[in-house]
């Protein structure tokens, strides 16, 4: 594949950059007053999940990356990793828990994901950018009166995760959380 120019750059496009294979985020076309146009991006880094900001002019190239996008079944976890079971062929694999960074705490059991292969290897998995979860703890009364000082209180959901949320969520409600950080959304019906 043809290297990608700086105006090619797209959220969605997976690329190989300083020999680390991305997912672009976010993408922002800049043209100063003076001076030569450039694009900021925001790209999801693959082997840790972790989000890295880059620039790019209209002198730079950036390679494509060749991925091959599998359906899989998410399965169990142990010390071994986190298995997943490809739904086409029915192969199983496993993949370290650091490896998937902050999405691993939002696979549910026997949850269908989309696992990206590079070079007939798992290099990650997406996820949708929010989804809904069931509060399974969380401190359901807050003392009258202190509601103007609690702004958060911690919940943790159906997997495990634990995180902040507004004072009126209770337990067993259904709540939206970001996939890509982990953070409270808002409430769901379903």
């Amino acid at each position: 594949m043809p290297p990608l120019s700086y105006s090619e750059l797209k959220p969605g496009k997976k690329v190989v950059h300083e020999n680390e294979l991305f997912v672009i985020t976010n993408y922002e076309h800049v043209k100063p007053g003076k001076g030569a146009a450039f694009v900021r991006t925001k790209m999801r880094r693959y082997s840790d999940g972790r989000i890295l900001e880059f620039t790019f002019t209209d002198k730079d190239r950036v390679e494509e990356a060749d991925f091959e996008q599998k359906t899989c079944q998410f399965l169990y976890e142990d010390q071994d990793g986190i298995h997943f079971m490809n739904l086409t062929t029915y192969e199983q694999f496993s993949v370290e828990r650091d490896f998937l960074g902050v999405q691993a705490n939002f696979l549910k059991p026997e949850a269908e994901v989309i696992c990206a292969f590079h070079e007939e290897r798992c290099v990650g998995i997406d996820l949708p950018p929010k989804m809904v979860f069931e509060v399974t703890d969380t401190i359901d009364d807050i003392a009258r009166g202190n509601t103007a000082n609690s702004v958060t209180k911690e919940a943790t959901i159906e997997t495990g995760w634990t995180l902040q949320v507004p004072p009126f969520i209770k337990t067993g409600e259904m709540i939206r959380v970001s996939t890509v950080d982990g953070t409270y959304v808002d409430r769901s019906t379903g």
